[in-house]
């Protein structure tokens, strides 16, 4: 290829400005698309690659079988940090405990991720100050190290901040170190870092030797040490540990099949795509291997979808540019010549397309990370444009030799009598077969994202068995004492927006907090059920009649009460033949009569079954909950005087009560949008195909058109024989396109236990919509062939 060849395309593209406009923006999206998933999928697959030798930085979980629903949690049990020290097959070691206070600079309070480290951490994490002395941070108790970003957040600046004071709690602490700032692709995040003396933390839990609570640990494995005969020490250690000890001499440990509390390590590139912390309660911050995978498919096929587009479109002109190739070979044009042009031509349209794709990439790129829920970094880096570049090279190369291969196969004679020199049997079925591939893909996205959508839709509004409306949530600050809370609930008591206040552990909808008990079955067996601690005006400020008995009532139950409620599965759980049954029984080890059973309250999402639950009176509040007529900003405006009186040092979260389920369904809401945009595209790209498609096959057909109209044909007759070529062709799109949506759809619907009736619509939804595709998208050339003059016809 010359410059000559480039310049000879450029003027083809300006000769027919519409040809080159459609061209160049289905090209352009393609590869906007391509650019942003592929990027997407690249990050999500360097998570972590900023730590030095990541493949030996082990992270330890834990999942705890003791409880009614063990998942896996990235904390655990922080003597075992000292465990794996003396084992002899770490370099370094650390915990990392993450400590809930906001900071106060000033007068502003500021929720960051303040996490207590050992000395060890640094080296761990590879993290080398910007200024300051990060050994000082981590041992001294009044010091702390901060990021570049939070120093601007704190300060406003980042310069200059050494020495620097912010209050925790009360308690002062000095700047001693300024960190670098993390990449958005890391699965630990900190903003703050300060040691396990430090004063920001609680007078007990300031000690070297941590007792047994949870917490991050952090192992640097010795070069030549197994990972696997460390957690094997791990896991005997912990089945050694006094708490597993006292759950082992109770009667429900001589039952536990396994480990009561399972250990595992993990290395740091394999963190962010853990199947066990994905699919634990804090999911939202894991990826899934195979939905990233899936999307670098979905990329790659678009590509492939408008690429296929465009050389149906080159090869339609390459049929009308017969005569001119036809009268270039009679002047001497070698078949290299020839094919050089072609590929030029490609090659010009798919690097404008790709430089034009990675500007909408740029624009696009906020949108695309709200979209993804990630913070994208690096996406316009000098290689990887490059590398966009080149792709766009030879992709236009690739793209370039089917419509050279046609202008080579054409017979000078036949093209300058003006006899058509048609395409290949095989090159037309291949083309067909590429259309049916678009057809299939818009097909089985469109299903996919209908099903997902709606599935989602009705999840989130699911009766959760009460009514959300007119109810408020406050999160009360993790150790307050109980003084402040009593106070600040009398005086939330006392606002006119008041119509109702309750106490309970946790906010129903949302699934952070677990409490389980010992419980003993009629058959005598211990077992554990999970409990909801509440106070006594929960369920009439909730709205929640009994099903049986009665439940708790203000003036009739008190705080501390040893009355317990149930609910079926509970009472079930513990053997009685019915939920009535129960009513007036004590299956509580230490006392307390069941007095009524509640209606099966929606704790959790669709996800996970109605778990046996019992209610206590137990003071061991972490939520209030208001009933109001009054909005939001009026709610929040008369809760923060009152705030600022009772927890001056913290920061108050509030939100109304219907919004805690749609939070739950949140990674399933942004999956429904990226299908739906996928197969928006998809449908796009098919209806371009079929375009070009009806175009060529209206050339193509053209005499037989004529020949037919003289010969009496209607216009009916003509509609149908342009007609039946593309329901075949959709047809057999909806036939390779449909069980590969049922499939998808199958797959994520049986994460549920309760589905959406959807029937098979997502399905006929889909297929409709791509009949309404074909049917505009060839409507113009079906007009074109019913008006098609004979005279101007057989004279072609």
């Amino acid at each position: 290829m010359t410059l000559r060849d480039f310049r000879i395309g450029w003027r083809l593209l300006l000769r027919e400005p519409g040809f080159s406009l459609v061209t160049l923006v289905g090209l352009a999206l393609a590869f906007t698309t391509c650019f942003l998933l592929l990027g997407y999928v690249r990050y999500s697959f360097s998570y972590d690659s900023h730590v030095p030798d990541a493949a030996r930085v082990l992270q330890m979980k834990q999942r705890i079988n003791w409880f009614p629903r063990p998942d896996w949690d990235a904390r655990s049990m922080l003597p075992l940090r000292q465990v794996a020290q003396d084992s002899g097959l770490v370099e370094q070691a650390s915990i990392a405990v993450r400590l809930r206070e906001p900071l106060r600079a000033g007068e502003h309070l500021h929720e960051v991720a303040l996490l207590a480290v050992d000395p060890a951490f640094g080296g761990i994490f590879g993290i080398v100050p910007l200024a300051g002395d990060l050994g000082a941070a981590l041992t001294r108790p009044d010091a702390l190290a901060v990021t570049r970003e939070t120093a601007r957040r704190l300060f406003g600046t980042d310069t200059g901040v050494l020495d620097r004071t912010v209050q925790v709690n009360g308690e002062t602490l000095r700047v001693a170190a300024l960190l670098p700032d993390l990449p958005a692709n890391a699965t630990t995040r900190w903003d703050a870092l300060t040691g396990p003396l430090s004063r920001a933390r609680p007078v007990a839990e300031r000690t070297l030797v941590p007792e047994w609570t949870r917490g991050g640990i952090f192992l640097k494995l010795k070069a030549t040490a197994d990972a696997g005969q460390l957690q094997a020490l791990l896991q005997k250690a912990m089945d050694a540990s006094p708490m597993e000890q006292r759950m082992r001499s109770r009667p429900i440990g001589k039952t536990m099949q396994g480990p009561g509390t399972e250990i595992r390590l993990v290395a740091l590139p394999d963190a962010y795509f853990d199947p066990d912390m994905a699919s634990s309660r804090s999911g939202d911050s894991y990826g899934k291997r195979s939905t990233v995978l899936g999307l670098a498919g979905i990329a790659l096929l678009v590509l492939l979808l408008a690429l296929t587009n465009y050389v149906n479109l080159a090869t339609v002109r390459a049929q009308q540019r017969q005569r001119e190739s036809g009268l270039r070979k009679l002047l001497g044009a070698s078949a290299p010549r020839m094919a050089a042009q072609f590929i030029a031509e490609s090659v010009l349209v798919a690097m404008l397309a790709a430089v034009l794709g990675m500007m909408l990439a740029w624009l696009l790129l906020p949108t695309f990370a709200g979209l993804v829920d990630r913070t994208l970094e690096g996406f316009f880096a000098p290689a990887r444009i490059a590398l966009a570049l080149l792709a766009a090279l030879l992709a236009g190369t690739l793209a370039g030799s089917w419509p050279a291969l046609v202008a080579l196969r054409v017979r000078p004679a036949a093209a300058l009598a003006g006899r058509d020199n048609s395409e290949t049997v095989g090159g037309l079925w291949l083309r067909r077969a590429l259309t049916v591939l678009q057809f299939a893909t818009a097909i089985a996205l469109g299903g996919m994202a209908i099903a997902v959508a709606w599935q989602t839709r009705y999840a989130s509004h699911a009766d959760p068995g009460f009514d959300p409306a007119h109810l408020v949530t406050v999160d009360l600050p993790e150790g307050a004492t109980p003084a402040l809370v009593q106070g600040f609930v009398d005086a939330v008591r006392g606002l006119p927006q008041a119509d109702g206040v309750t106490l309970s552990s946790e906010a129903i909808g949302r699934d952070g907090f677990k409490i389980v008990q010992g419980f003993r079955t009629r058959d005598g067996r211990d077992l554990r059920l999970e409990v909801k601690p509440v106070s006594p005006e929960f369920f009439e400020v909730y709205g929640i009649r009994p099903q049986f008995g009665r439940l708790y009532r203000t003036g009739t139950d008190r705080a501390g009460g040893d009355a317990l409620v149930l609910n079926a599965a509970a009472a079930a759980a513990l053997g009685y033949a019915t939920p009535q049954a129960a009513v007036g029984q004590v299956p509580f080890t230490e006392g307390g009569a069941v007095i009524g059973i509640a209606p099966g309250i929606r704790h959790n999402d669709l996800r996970q079954p109605t778990e046996p639950i019992v209610y206590l009176l137990r003071p061991d509040y972490g939520v209030l909950t208001l009933r109001t007529t009054a909005g939001m900003e009026a709610v929040e405006r008369a809760l923060a005087p009152l705030w600022q009186r009772y927890f001056p040092d913290r920061i108050m979260v509030v939100q109304p009560a219907a919004g805690l389920f749609a939070q739950s369904y949140r990674e399933d809401a942004r999956l429904a949008r990226m299908l739906g945009t996928a197969s928006i595209l998809a449908v796009c790209l098919a209806a371009f195909g079929i375009y070009v498609l009806a175009a060529y096959s209206v050339q193509r057909n053209r005499r037989q058109i004529v020949l037919r109209k003289l010969y009496g044909a209607g216009k009916g007759a003509i509609a149908r024989l342009l007609a039946r070529e593309f329901a075949v062709l959709l047809a057999a799109g909806a036939l390779l396109g449909l069980p590969l949506a049922w499939l998808g759809i199958e797959r994520y619907l049986a994460g549920f236990v309760e589905r959406a009736p959807l029937g098979q619509w997502p399905l006929a939804g889909a297929t409709l919509l791509a009949g309404l595709v074909v049917l505009l998208a060839t409507a113009r050339h079906a007009l074109v062939a019913l008006r098609l003059p004979p005279a101007a016809a057989l004279r072609d």
